[in-house]
């Protein structure tokens, strides 16, 4: 029968192990179970959970809180004027890029004035407590910034000095310090991710072993299994289908399979991932690894084929600032059968 794939959402929901090349590389992760002391872009997984959660807490945009007269009660039941208040940073263009000695975070209540003032003078504010607290290291010519939408912790919107400060901010955002050499360094960075994933594309078609002809024959079944054909069991977007293998059937082939059954467009090559469930961690594969090679790693090293082999797939969630398949985001339906 013929693979009916279903519509694909777009919110991330759990994290997988990357590839062996892959691992070490700063993407994203969002909420896996992580060692204490393993480090993500600089961060640790509980300060990485903090600073997500700072950054969530943004209000509404300052223009419609300055000087509209919000009152909050204080500790002994008085009415004040609720502090409006953003908060500045300088770590360099992420986390852990300069020494951590060095970095600083101020919160800055904003007055009233202030929603027609330019961000140079919060830029300006925020330099004249770092500079007079770092004499050695002072920061010279630099623009603010803020979080933008891409999935990348360290992707940033730079902002103008000249911008209104009641236009560009939010209550409660968090705003980063960012010289040119940041720029430069963040710019660099996203280079090497879009090199990284460009060659992991690549692998597929190096990896494969089953021309188009070939691979158009292919269909998956689900009855009158012959036990003497291998199999590998295809879990993943709430379905499970077994499709017919040989040994020398590479992960490249599966994914080809599911880009041709699955479509073009709605599952580009790049955008896929093949992975085996070991000690309850998600492990993706390379796309030269055979049917062979996992029959063994599945079952151990004297299991031979035919046998059956469960393999988990799923789609990347593509970042909406760089257009890249970030390899350690899902979506939600990945790597789950009918019934998880």
């Amino acid at each position: 029968m013929d693979v009916v794939l279903p519509p694909q959402t777009t919110a991330p929901q759990r994290t997988v192990q990357p590839p062996a090349h892959l691992k070490g590389v700063a993407f994203p992760r969002d909420g896996s179970p992580q060692e204490p002391s393993k480090k993500e872009e600089g961060l640790s997984a509980d300060e990485l959970a903090k600073r997500q959660a700072r950054l969530q807490k943004r209000g509404a945009l300052l223009r419609k809180v300055l000087g509209a007269g919000t009152y909050v009660v204080d500790e002994v039941g008085d009415y004040r004027r609720k502090k409006v208040k953003v908060y500045v940073q300088y770590e360099g263009f992420q986390p852990g890029a300069i020494d951590r000695k060095k970095e600083l975070r101020v919160a800055i209540s904003l007055p009233d004035s202030w929603v027609d003032a330019p961000a140079k003078r919060l830029k300006e504010a925020f330099l004249k407590t770092y500079n007079s607290r770092f004499r050695k290291s002072q920061i010279g010519d630099c623009l603010l910034a803020v979080k933008d939408d891409s999935y990348l912790t360290f992707s940033k919107n730079v902002i103008g000095d000249d911008r209104l400060i009641g236009d560009v901010f939010r209550e409660n955002d968090e705003v980063f310090v960012v010289t040119e050499q940041d720029v430069a360094d963040l710019d660099a960075e996203v280079a090497k991710l879009k090199k990284i994933l460009s060659d992991y594309e690549a692998e597929v078609e190096k990896n494969s072993t089953v021309d188009m002809e070939e691979l158009t024959k292919l269909t998956t079944i689900s009855r009158e299994i012959d036990p003497e054909q291998a199999h590998c069991l295809l879990i993943g977007m709430r379905q499970c289908y077994m499709l017919p293998v040989g040994p020398e059937y590479t992960v490249a082939d599966v994914k080809r399979f599911i880009n041709h059954k699955g479509g073009r467009d709605a599952y580009p090559l790049g955008s896929l991932d093949v992975a085996l469930v070991e000690n309850f961690e998600i492990n993706v594969l390379g796309d030269g690894d055979t049917m062979e090679a996992l029959c063994k790693r599945v079952y151990g090293e004297e299991a031979s084929l035919p046998r059956t082999i469960p393999l988990y797939w799923g789609k990347r969630l593509q970042d909406p600032k760089y257009f890249l398949w970030i390899p350690t985001l899902h979506t939600p339906d990945s790597f789950r059968g009918p019934g998880d």
